[in-house]
């Protein structure tokens, strides 16, 4: 930072600042910073004379004519940032200060400001509402997470987001908020994408989160025997889907569909399409019995009729707070977690059909497509990516597959039951440290249930990509395939439960919904896409494309896809890789417009979809 600031200062003082701002740094390297926050009592010495230097000079600034709004994010006379956490090497207050430097600042802490939201014109809204900023006693007892934004960070809003402990927190938030006029929406851990939980447009709207809630009684957690002797498991809607195997996987039961990362609240998967990878297994809400939830009043009750659930399964958080819900459970004696991975003969559809009947063993009937082959069928469950990058024309193509009970293969090498340590492994999922960005170091558990698991870095990305971009977009594309092996036995070994990720980069995503006999088609012409980005020059496909399948029940009002067999193709990528949000929104657009007006397909309203030009003429951006 001394470097950067000595190129914007005249040259006769870039030595003596450069060599000031040396010095200054390297006092405070010899604190003790996690002792050094407060006052000169916690940090003698000459160490917290730079320490408390540092503070004043950014109190200083503001008293002396700084800009306020810089510093007072609510406008209410009090400095909200302004002062650097050593402790965590980030500004502090991270909720609402981020660090951006002007020239000028003399200090980490000058350049600790409001990261936005503090126009005078949001002044009576929810967005500036103190009371929703800092949720505390007497009035909420709700952990502030800021403002809300979406788990990648394609979407960030000024609406707060709170999230209330107990029942009696939320019947508060809700009355507080029929007080004054504001709007309530739920969300989950934040990865669906786009507005589905608030496009931050309504400055009357906040958001509220199951991320610290507790639940009475039974419905924190509690298995239930059923007549027929099947077992049923209630269970706390804000958990995760790792809390909930880590009190069933033990015990060899199972949610008959998952996903194949953790970090998603329950409460957020039963109220949108979430679905996995099994063949005849179909939306997770499909397999909710009962639901504990409160109503715009604050009163709660149980849904259990199915008449009744079919409204609440799927809801988008429109009727209410899901704050329980009751899943079947069915019993898998084995489990076996394992790859396949293949280079294609040629990219044509019999080939394509070949790897997923006879090679990936799908559990799909003979007539799932023209092409479709004659396979053991022995796979329940599949998610299969494809990578064009390296070869358009023979792609690398593998599937991450199980296969239970007496399907499991004899004499496999691997974990087949419930592995020894299990539970302490699952306590080191959930307890291992992670650091998110915003709000500091918490345990993995604790950030899945609030916000989804910080991402994954991919360190060097923002530099690398823009000296070999094509030779980095191919290696990123290709590692997503190597990796998966090594990821899918990691997890075998410790709990053997079926998920594959506990964090994920944060890409972006689009999935879409189409006939199994328009599955090549529809992956040809992702391929089509992918391929042409190589000759960008702004933008290009860095990660493999995805599919799975999924047999629909019945169970929800408004899922987005009538009862049947469907086809589920995705596509992802990382925005590093564009040069602006354009570049990428375009070729996202050019596959949707294709899926959809070609070939039919409806989106998954979780992920990103609904691309369109903004101008009248279709002149305008995506």
């Amino acid at each position: 930072r001394a470097a950067h600031r000595s190129a914007l200062l005249p040259q006769r003082r870039r030595g003596r600042m450069a060599w000031l701002l040396m010095a200054v740094a390297a006092l405070a390297r010899g604190v003790a910073v996690e002792q050094c926050a407060v006052s000169r009592e916690e940090c003698p010495g000459a160490a917290a004379d730079v320490v408390l230097i540092q503070r004043a000079w950014s109190r200083t600034a503001f008293r002396l004519g700084a800009a306020g709004e810089e510093y007072d994010c609510n406008g209410d006379g009090q400095q909200d940032c302004g002062w650097w956490d050593y402790k965590a090497s980030m500004c502090g207050n991270r909720v609402y200060c981020g660090h951006r430097f002007k020239l000028g600042d003399w200090t980490l802490s000058d350049s600790c400001r409001c990261r936005r939201c503090s126009s005078e014109g949001l002044r009576g809204t929810a967005f500036a509402d103190t009371n929703l900023q800092w949720p505390q006693p007497p009035l909420f007892n709700a952990l502030s997470w800021g403002t809300f934004r979406v788990w990648a960070d394609h979407l960030d809003t000024c609406a707060p987001w709170i999230m209330p402990r107990t029942d009696a927190d939320l019947r508060k938030v809700l009355a507080y908020a029929r007080e004054n006029g504001y709007k309530v929406r739920v969300s989950g851990a934040g990865h669906s994408a786009g507005g589905i939980v608030t496009d931050g447009m309504d400055s009357s709207a906040f958001v509220i989160s199951l991320g610290e809630y507790a639940a009475p009684g039974e419905w924190e957690f509690a298995l239930h025997d059923m007549p027929d002797g099947s077992k049923r498991a209630s269970v706390n809607a804000g958990w995760t889907q790792a809390h909930l195997f880590q009190r069933i996987r033990p015990l060899g039961l199972f949610v008959p569909a998952q996903t194949a990362g953790y970090f998603f609240q329950l409460g957020g998967v039963v109220a949108n399409s979430v679905h996995g990878g099994g063949y005849n297994a179909g939306f997770i809400h499909s397999y909710v019995t009962r639901m504990r939830v409160m109503t715009f009043d604050g009163s709660i009750r149980l849904v259990e009729a199915e008449e009744e659930l079919r409204y609440w399964r799927c809801s988008f958080g429109m009727l209410g707070i899901i704050l329980g819900v009751e899943f079947q459970l069915e019993t898998r004696s084995q489990l076996q977690m394992y790859t396949v991975t293949e280079q294609m003969r040629g990219w044509n559809a019999e080939e394509f059909w070949r790897f997923i009947s006879v090679s990936a063993e799908a559990d799909l009937p003979d007539d799932a497509a023209p092409e479709a082959g004659n396979g053991s069928r022995a796979s329940w469950n599949g998610e299969y990516f494809i990578d064009w990058m390296a070869d358009g024309d023979y792609p690398t193509i593998s599937v991450y597959a199980q296969k239970a009970n007496a399907s499991a293969d004899w004499g496999f090498e691997g974990e087949l039951g419930i592995p020894a340590k299990v539970n302490e492994n699952y306590r080191d999922i959930l307890e291992e440290r992670v650091n998110d960005d915003v709000h500091g170091k918490m345990s993995w558990g604790e950030a899945a249930r609030r916000a989804g698991a910080p991402p994954t870095d991919i360190s060097g990305m923002d530099v690398l990509h823009r000296m070999r971009p094509l030779s980095l977009a191919k290696t990123t594309s290709m590692s997503a395939i190597t990796d998966l092996p090594g990821l899918v036995r990691r997890q075998s070994d410790k709990v053997n439960d079926g998920f594959v990720f506990t964090r994920s980069p944060a890409a972006l995503a689009a999935a879409y919904f189409v006939q199994p006999s328009k599955a090549f088609a529809a992956m040809n012409k992702l391929r089509e896409v992918q391929r042409a980005s190589a000759g960008s020059d702004e933008f290009k496909w860095n990660l493999p494309g995805e599919f799975r399948f999924l047999s629909v029940q019945d169970s929800a009002v408004l899922q987005p896809v009538e009862p049947g067999r469907w086809f589920s193709c995705q596509m992802t990528s990382l925005a590093d890789f564009a040069k602006h949000d354009q570049a990428w929104k375009r070729d996202f657009k050019a596959v949707e417009d294709y899926w959809v007006g070609e070939l039919g397909a409806k989106p998954h309203l979780g992920r990103m979809w609904g691309f369109g030009q903004t101008a009248a003429g279709g002149g305008g951006p995506v």
